[in-house]
């Protein structure tokens, strides 16, 4: 780490830069920094501004930053020390290179050193291995591969842009072999025609030879066996309509996971989308999260087993505030086993709390259980499942949401998506670090009532900020 933030060799010195200017060059100046952390040791951390990142043909550049625990000598001044150091970083990809642009230490708050030079200047040297640098640039690698297939997505979905669903066969546009032909003019034999001309004005028309009824009555019949075959292809094409357009979706097999994107142009964002859920909590960066205002003292109304998952309807009422924004409890979703993993570990189930405020926007709170001692609130729930699918039972004995959640306030927070389809983005997940214990009889229970696993697969995080 050193070699690339502090080695003269690498730099050009502009020690005689007004401060103005070294001011000027910080990250944080021109956009809000979101700094992530991509390395934690005992001796420092290592972040990444997420925001910095930006492709620079053929590289790749942004700022990091690296607080290290015990004070660091500069090389070039051995009485002077700095705790903290910031960054810019260039990282060739395809050259699996990096250079140091430019270098701030900090003593504290206090700017000790700077340093820098230009992209053509500077000496791009490969990372050692399992180095800071190497850790960076994987990180920022992974990112261009990342935006590289969103812009090509959105490419191929600006050339092939989704048709909204047909409402009717009055709306769908005429396929080109449904286009009616100009009918056939009758050709009358010359013979027939001359003796029309020649027949009164006032003639009655004479009676029909027995050979033009049959032809009359075998056209009818051709007529009605054409109108028939035309109402199949016209339900054949609804049909195909509807199997293009169908929203049934399930947690396994050919509808599973990997193919909600395509079942439905509804669910797109479900294979396509940047911030999905559910995820693996990891990387977290340390905020001093405020404890979550909540209400939650109204019991729960009904239960139901539907879309693959048990319901618990919470009526109105019980409230959360986040962001100094009310959101009002809106049902409980429980998944077995859990969605969501803590430090690679999976849960034996999550309970969902999912919250709406008026304009729609969704925060869902999170509850992981795992195996241990039998949960008095839960035990509540267990007796009062329903036995048939799409069945709404009501709750005859009292249970609140604050008895489904733990005692501890501490969570994690970050913004992800709801977790089946549609898979709609922009919604704020707070998962909360201390788990309920529930025994192995009500794990069985819950696994009996649901069916089968209900657990959409870990999505990929993207370098998304996870706050504590």
């Amino acid at each position: 780490m050193s070699c690339y933030l502090l080695t003269p060799t690498y730099y050009r010195l502009w020690l005689a830069f007004s401060l103005w200017l070294v001011l000027g060059m910080m990250p944080g100046h021109s956009h809000a920094s979101q700094w992530l952390s991509i390395k934690k040791t005992d001796d420092n951390q290592l972040m990444i501004d997420k925001q910095s990142l930006l492709e620079e043909k053929p590289y790749i550049k942004a700022w990091v930053k690296v607080d290290y625990r015990n004070p660091q000598k500069n090389v070039e001044s051995v009485d002077r020390v700095y705790n903290h150091a910031k960054a810019l970083w260039y990282f060739d990809c395809d050259k699996r290179k990096a250079a140091t642009i430019q270098v701030f230490q900090y003593d504290d708050e206090e700017l000790v050193y700077s340093a820098g030079t230009t992209a053509k200047q500077a000496d791009f040297i490969e990372p050692l291995p399992e180095s800071e640098v190497e850790v960076a640039q994987q990180y920022v690698c992974k990112w261009q591969a990342k935006e590289k297939q969103r812009v090509e997505a959105a490419a191929r979905r600006a050339a092939n842009p989704v048709v909204p669903a047909v409402a009717s066969n009055k709306d769908k546009p005429a396929a080109p072999d449904s286009v009616a032909e100009p009918a056939a003019t009758p050709v009358v034999p010359k013979a027939e025609e001359k003796a029309a001309e020649a027949k009164p004005a006032d003639a009655k028309p004479a009676a029909k030879p027995a050979e033009e009824k049959a032809a009359a009555a075998k056209q009818a019949a051709a007529s009605k066996t054409d109108k028939g075959a035309d109402t199949l292809k016209d339900k054949e094409k609804t049909a195909k309509t509807d199997k293009t357009n169908d929203k049934s979706w399930a947690y396994s097999g050919p509808r599973g996971p990997d193919k909600w994107g395509s079942l439905n142009p509804d669910f797109a964002v479900c294979n396509a989308g940047s911030q999905q859920s559910p995820i693996n909590i990891d990387n977290t960066i340390t905020a001093a999260l405020k404890p979550i205002k909540r209400l939650q003292k109204f019991p729960l109304k009904n239960i139901v087993l539907k879309d693959h998952s048990l319901i618990l309807d919470a009526g109105t009422g019980n409230m959360m505030v986040l962001d100094q924004k009310p959101y009002q409890l809106k049902y409980i979703i429980v998944h077995v086993p859990s969605e969501h993993q803590i430090k690679q570990k999976s849960y034996a189930a999550e309970l969902q709390m999912v919250h709406e405020d008026k304009t729609g926007h969704r925060v869902i709170i999170a509850v992981m259980l795992e195996e241990g001692s039998a949960h008095a609130g839960l035990e509540k729930l267990l007796g009062s499942l329903p036995k048939e699918k799409e069945q709404s039972k009501p709750l005859a004995i009292r249970v609140t949401p604050a008895d489904l959640m733990p005692t501890k306030p501490a969570y994690y927070r970050y913004s992800g998506s709801l977790t089946a389809p549609p898979c709609t983005e922009g919604v704020q997940w707070v998962i909360m670090k201390e788990s309920l214990k529930i025994s192995k009889f009500q794990l069985g229970s819950l696994q009996q009532a649901i069916g089968e696993p209900n657990q959409r697969p870990v999505q990929d995080g993207q370098g998304r900020m996870i706050l504590e």
